[in-house]
């Protein structure tokens, strides 16, 4: 997937939880710890590994082409 799709998705996910949670959109470091604690959440009740989740996102984030150079997408 390319970078400026994966930013687009995270601000998606943070905007939503924010909404769920009846609170204006957010994308500091708060919210952004809110939301992985979400998703731990959300793995431990649907019976997944959140542990190897993670792993295999940061490799999907290490291997990405365009890793070496943050672009600008908005």
């Amino acid at each position: 997937m390319k970078q400026c799709k994966r930013i687009e998705a995270a601000r998606a996910a943070l905007a939503r939880a924010a909404w769920v949670r009846g609170q204006a959109p957010a994308y500091g470091e708060d919210a952004v710890i809110d939301l992985i604690a979400d998703l731990r959440l959300w793995c431990d009740s649907a019976g997944l590994d959140f542990g190897r989740c993670d792993e295999l996102a940061f490799s999907f984030y290490c291997g990405e082409e365009e890793h070496a150079k943050i672009v600008e997408c908005y």
